[in-house]
């Protein structure tokens, strides 16, 4: 197996989880590393081009005691019926919502021993048959930040073996043709064993068609945002923002450099929501509606854009003195301002989407 130019290898100019010269591995702007393997083997397998209409996600959680040290979780809120695994099937909210609109259905296949998944993934690939996996970022070469150091949930794509090396070559949410060796195979099956009880593949299965946004689907979607917006529990919704904030520039006066783990989420789920509104349109072409979403779908590429540059920074300002944990905190503030003033627009469309099951 040959080593593609730019992977495994830790370059000068790499900023956070990238590494110059290695390829992207597709355009997906669902927040989650499993759901984008999911909607890149429903391309591949199932003529499906992308899952839009997923995702329409707009929530925030944090909670600074969850983490040690200067690690805090910002991230996206997520009820106990999001997301579920039952009798080894994706199920709750997500899984109900994939098999509605894209007729598809999720299995998870658990593996305790490693020589069961060795014996699985060698006869899959052998039949040129992809495999989901749940892997261990702390063993993904490219993402320097974490490699060798902390564990992090993640999926690989395992997509071809090497018999002479025992290593393999995989996509993930990020990047194609990542090399990996057998020795970080192994070290991560066990990174993830001890961490989650078992170590999963997922398997896709389309037992229904593609399907256009129904009225009750979408009020879910937008119900969802608002309750999570909304929501008077603590680290929720418009309190989490003020906890980080507050949290933040308690670091910043320290002049000490900080990254927040699960800023990644917000970059994605503006440009997915993005997505999911433009897929709203579409299915229900009414120009109130246009007018309704409008605000956000101008405003929320450049959310997109500008939570992925504080990302960045503060990757550059763990290596570099010229990023200073103001300039960071600064620009959160402003962001966290951006986001706050989008919460009447949700409530402006939940009112609309009411008002066509009246007509309806």
């Amino acid at each position: 197996m040959k080593l593609t130019k730019g992977q495994g290898v830790t370059d000068k100019d790499a900023i956070g989880m990238g590494v110059a010269n290695t390829t992207q591995a597709w355009h997906s702007s669902l927040p989650d590393c499993l759901f984008m393997a999911i909607e890149l083997e429903a391309r591949k397998e199932f003529a499906i081009p992308n899952m839009a209409r997923l995702f329409g996600e707009h929530s925030y959680y944090f909670d600074c005691k969850q983490k040690k040290g200067l690690d805090v979780l910002f991230g996206r809120y997520e009820d106990s019926q999001y997301y579920a695994l039952k009798d080894n099937l994706l199920s709750g909210y997500v899984g109900d919502k994939l098999l509605a609109l894209y007729g598809l259905k999720v299995i998870a296949l658990p593996f305790s021993k490693q020589e069961a998944l060795d014996q699985y993934l060698a006869a899959q690939l052998a039949k040129s048959q992809r495999v989901i996996c749940e892997f261990s970022a702390k063993h993904v070469p490219y993402r320097i930040e974490d490699y060798h150091k902390h564990y992090g949930y993640h999926i690989v794509t395992f997509k071809s073996y090497d018999e002479a090396s025992g290593s393999f070559m995989v996509d993930d949410a990020l990047k194609q043709d990542v090399y990996i060796s057998a020795s970080d195979y192994q070290l991560s099956f066990q990174n993830v064993l001890a961490h989650e009880g078992c170590v999963r593949v997922y398997q896709l299965d389309q037992v229904g068609p593609a399907s256009p946004l129904t009225l009750d689907w979408a009020i879910k979607q937008v119900e969802q945002n608002i309750a999570g917006l909304t929501s008077d529990k603590a680290h929720v919704g418009v309190s989490a923002v003020s906890e980080c904030l507050a949290y933040i520039s308690c670091l910043q006066t320290m002049e000490r450099p900080y990254v927040v783990p699960g800023l990644w989420v917000f970059s994605l789920q503006r440009a997915s929501t993005f997505d999911w509104l433009m897929a709203l349109q579409h299915d229900f072409p009414d120009p109130t509606l246009k007018h309704i979403c409008s605000p956000m779908t101008e405003v929320l590429p450049h959310l997109a854009k500008s939570w992925k540059e504080v990302e960045v920074l503060m990757r550059l300002s763990c290596r570099s003195k010229s990023v200073t944990g103001d300039q960071i905190y600064q620009r959160i503030v402003q962001l966290c301002e951006a986001e706050q003033a989008l919460i009447p627009i949700w409530f402006e469309l939940k009112e609309w989407l009411h008002s066509q099951r009246c007509v309806s």
